[in-house]
């Protein structure tokens, strides 16, 4: 059967079991710099050449079953995100990798997989909490001030459109102890209930600690880790399923 036959039918059938490829991407340099959408279409379009088994949603349109643990924001690099494909037939882990990363541009590569068969969570819905490294000049010693504070009111915008002010301390979990002058590593909470992005976390170092917002216009953010659970009790979520 073409590959073209093969998606087609794909789209027809009612699959009542899935086997998920849990790939654990990087991306760095230029791939950062594109949206989370066309992050999904680069990958759609390497597994496609890949000629693997990959479900394809119902309707009109179909496209590859993929789910990204937590979209990443433009300009962020990461060592430890997530993808789910989800797959008609088992698919060994190392030949998802060895078959996707040739079809990968440059700056972007699978770095680990994990076969999974019937996973009873969608995967955007394990992530809870997130890990980031965000490097620019003197930035901890003023990080470290923020995570002193028992508040931190920050505006934003409501989904009615209104400034509202909201405290974004409980989002901010801890410090690691392996942060330097230039680099500080921090835990934050992640997900679908709560989410701290990290251009709002250097937000208010600037704010409340009067950090330099030119510095801060330098930073380099790296998403390291996601991790699923209820804090302290968290861990990574390969196989939260």
């Amino acid at each position: 059967m073409r590959q073209d036959d093969r998606a087609a039918e794909m789209t027809r059938q009612q699959h009542l079991t899935q086997y998920v490829c849990r790939a654990r991407f990087a991306r760095k340099g230029a791939l950062s710099f594109i949206g989370h959408l066309d992050l999904m279409k680069v990958f759609e379009r390497a597994i496609r050449r890949a000629e693997l088994p990959i479900l394809y949603t119902q309707g009109y349109n179909p496209r590859p079953m993929l789910v990204f643990a937590l979209p990443l924001g433009v300009g962020i690099d990461t060592t430890g995100d997530y993808v789910d494909a989800a797959m008609a037939v088992p698919v060994n882990a190392e030949e998802f990798m060895a078959k996707v990363n040739p079809e990968l541009p440059q700056d972007l590569e699978v770095l680990s997989c994990i076969s999974i068969d019937e996973p009873k969570r969608s995967l955007m819905s394990v992530v809870t909490y997130a890990e980031y490294e965000i490097e620019a000049p003197g930035i901890t010693e003023p990080a470290l001030r923020l995570f002193a504070r028992d508040e931190i009111l920050m505006e934003k915008k409501n989904k009615k459109g209104k400034i509202v002010s909201t405290d974004i301390r409980p989002l901010m979990v801890k410090p690691f102890e392996d942060s330097t002058a230039d680099k500080v590593h921090v835990l934050v909470s992640a997900g679908s209930v709560s989410n701290l992005r990290p251009d709002i976390f250097i937000r208010a170092v600037c704010i409340h600690e009067g950090y330099d917002p030119d510095k801060a216009s330098e930073a380099v953010i790296t998403r390291t880790a996601l991790f699923g659970g209820e804090y302290p009790d968290i861990e990574g979520i390969e196989g939260l399923v």
